[in-house]
């Protein structure tokens, strides 16, 4: 019996170790996280403690206001009504500078990324999205929607590269 339990154990970790050795560098980890979530900006959610940067997509930064719209705080509020205390379930693909989860992340089916986009809160990013949101932003442009507002600056985004 003692021995069937070393084979056991054995075996147990040859499996785990032949885990390992099929994934390379060139392969993206995917991990996946699921949870109720805490709104931190119209970006970036936090899960069991993990804060997530929602990839794809940017929203304005703190501060940024069209007219008399605080537009950071209204995409935050937007997101935060979007999800209410439902699960979002999370596709990571890695990790940025500050410690976030970068994901791809969606409730009940709906891809975050692509509501906040569709309803003017955020755009497109292409280089992160590969101008998955890009219609989506088109559309909200056309409509004038929320941050695409007459009353939006042109220096919203600040100094960032939307290319």
């Amino acid at each position: 019996m003692t021995i069937k339990r070393v084979g056991a154990f054995g075996m147990l970790g040859f499996v785990i170790a032949g885990c390992s050795v099929g994934s390379t560098a060139a392969e993206p980890a995917i991990e996946e996280l699921a949870g109720v979530a805490s709104v931190i900006d119209g970006d970036t959610i936090e899960i069991h403690g993990k804060r997530v940067r929602l990839s794809g997509y940017d929203t304005p930064e703190r501060g940024a206001r069209c007219g008399d719209v605080n537009v950071y705080q209204q995409a935050a509020l937007a997101l935060s009504d979007f999800i209410g205390s439902r699960t979002v379930t999370c596709d990571v693909s890695g990790e940025d500078r500050w410690d976030r989860a970068i994901a791809v992340c969606d409730v009940a089916g709906v891809d975050i990324g692509e509501f906040m986009v569709s309803t003017g809160w955020g755009r497109d990013w292409p280089r992160y999205s590969d101008g998955r949101y890009a219609d989506e932003e088109a559309r909200a442009r056309e409509a004038g929607a929320n941050v695409w507002s007459p009353t939006c600056p042109a220096d919203l985004w600040g100094d960032r590269s939307y290319d």
